[in-house]
């Protein structure tokens, strides 16, 4: 198993590793899109802040990178060539990997071949399972945001 390293994924990782008697690795590459100086900021202060950027943000410009941050292009770069490296480490065993919303969408839009520029019309619920396969030509999806084994868990247990 295998976990980003910082805080919620990292804990996520370790009540999961610990219930299935599995070690945990972090990696750092599994990490958040790096917003740099707008990092912590809400929508609407950056909106207030800079606009020009809130705007590039909102519309998605994939070659966009705040100040001191990752592009999407970078981001989903970054994403990629961790997923390719550890399924290399794990060749043909299965892998699990814990991590964040945005390295989950850039996985679902490589495994889908959805532009980066394009909204995000799927589900990222948190806690869910999601499917992919490694195979030299890329990622395939094979199921996404199965959420089944939360049924019955009230909204605390599932954020917290």
């Amino acid at each position: 198993m295998v976990a980003s390293d910082l805080q919620r994924a990292w804990q996520t990782g370790t009540a999961l590793a610990g219930a299935l008697g599995l070690p945990l690795q972090p990696e750092p590459g599994l990490r958040e899109r790096c917003f740099g100086m707008l990092e912590g900021l809400t929508h609407a202060e950056i909106e207030a802040q800079w606009p020009a950027q809130a705007r590039r943000l909102r519309e998605r410009d994939p070659g966009f990178a705040p100040e001191g941050g990752e592009s999407l292009i970078d981001f989903q770069a970054r994403c990629l060539a961790t997923v390719d490296r550890l399924a290399a480490a794990a060749a043909g065993q299965a892998t699990a990997l814990v991590c964040h919303g945005g390295v989950l969408d850039m996985l679902y839009r490589a495994a889908t071949h959805v532009a980066l520029d394009r909204p995000r019309s799927w589900p990222l619920g948190n806690a869910g399972i999601n499917r992919l396969l490694h195979t030299p030509q890329g990622l395939a999806l094979v199921g996404w945001n199965d959420s089944a084994h939360l049924d019955g868990l009230a909204a605390d247990d599932i954020a917290a």
